[in-house]
Parts: C-alpha cells; structure tokens; sequence
C-alpha cells in the first residue's frame, strides 16, 4: 500500500475512533473536507472513568446513520480496521499529544466493537485506557485535564467519573449536572475540554 494511502486510511480511522477525545467539531470537519459520506450522527455518549491509579478509561458509544448504501460501505470500512492498525493510530495521537502539551501521555489499553442495524445505522464503541490524563499537585490533590483542547458536545454527553475515595473540588466549565459520583456536560455545544481538580481522601 503507497504512504499517501496509509496515511489516509490512518487519518480516516482517528477521526472515528477519537471523537471522544478531540469531540465532534473534528469529525463534521473531515467529513466536509471529504464530502463523499453522507450521514447523520445519532447518538454520542462519551464516558471518562479515573481509576485510583490515576488512569483513566475511555469509553464512547456513537451511533452514526449513513443516508446511502454507498455512504454506509465506506463508513463501516473505516470502522473495522484491524485491531493492530487501531492501536497504532491510537499510539500515534497519543505520542502527538505528547508533543502538543509537554505531558507524558500512554496508552495502556485499546479495543473496540462494531455492530450495523437497519437503516444504514452502524453502532461503536471504542474503549481505551490512558495513563497522563491526571497530573498531581499538591497534597492529596489531582487535576483531570487535557490542555488547550475543545470539544462539542452538540447533541452530545460527556459523563466524568471518580473513585470512590475521591472528591470533585474544582470544576471548569460548570456541568450540566453534579452528583456524588460523576460529573456530565449534554448539548452543551462546543466547550473548552473540562478541568477537573479532585482530592484523595
């Protein structure tokens, strides 16, 4: 396969397999860069679970609906790349996020299933765990970020989860919604990507 190639179909996979992370306003962009796909994204939950060791999972379920056969072909093509072709693409924006932000970024873990059902509709969920999201400061205190990052939560979810022998302190943007055991942004529109400040009891 030519390098020109490689790189588009790397390029293709990354705007499918991290909407969680760099949020829809990148996606609708390549597709109107392309403007071959014709298609209507129906559902997009995405889920950041902080573990006490300071990893976090990711996990987005994203519903994409193609308005044509053709259109449904390519998507489902890009979707179901090989696993050793996804984690590759996940280590390369990984590593370029590194680079981008001056944090030591990891990746630890990837996979991820396709499921279609009628209509055209194609169901994804990207799981992936990632160590460099949480940086310590002072005391017993952590924050959740991603530096200079937005994302667009148009008709869209962003749940952040906490162990349960920590504590959300600081919060910006403010959440739609607050509970004891997460934090969530929905159809909040495009948002800078939030900076969680926790404390381990």
């Amino acid at each position: 396969m030519a390098e020109g190639q490689q790189k588009r179909n790397s390029s293709n996979f990354i705007i499918f397999a991290l909407i969680f992370i760099v949020g829809i306003g990148i996606f609708n962009y390549f597709m109107a860069k392309n403007a071959r796909i014709d298609f209507d994204i129906i559902n997009n939950d995405n889920y950041y679970y902080i573990q006490d060791n300071g990893n976090v999972i990711m996990l987005s379920k994203v519903t994409v609906q193609a308005k044509d056969e053709k259109s449904y072909n390519k998507l489902l093509e890009s979707y179901k790349k090989p696993d050793s072709e996804k984690r590759k693409v996940y280590e390369d924006f990984i590593s370029n996020l590194t680079k981008k932000t001056g944090r030591m970024f990891e990746l630890i873990s990837v996979q991820s299933t396709v499921s279609v059902s009628d209509g055209y509709k194609i169901n994804v969920i990207e799981k992936s765990e990632i160590k460099g999201f949480i940086q310590k400061k002072d005391n017993n205190k952590y924050e959740f970020s991603l530096d200079d990052q937005k994302i667009n939560l148009n008709s869209a979810t962003l749940y952040i989860y906490k162990p349960e022998n920590w504590d959300f302190i600081k919060v910006i943007p403010n959440p739609t919604e607050i509970t004891e055991n997460y934090l969530l942004w929905k159809n909040t529109g495009e948002i800078e990507f939030p900076e969680v400040t926790l404390e381990r009891k």
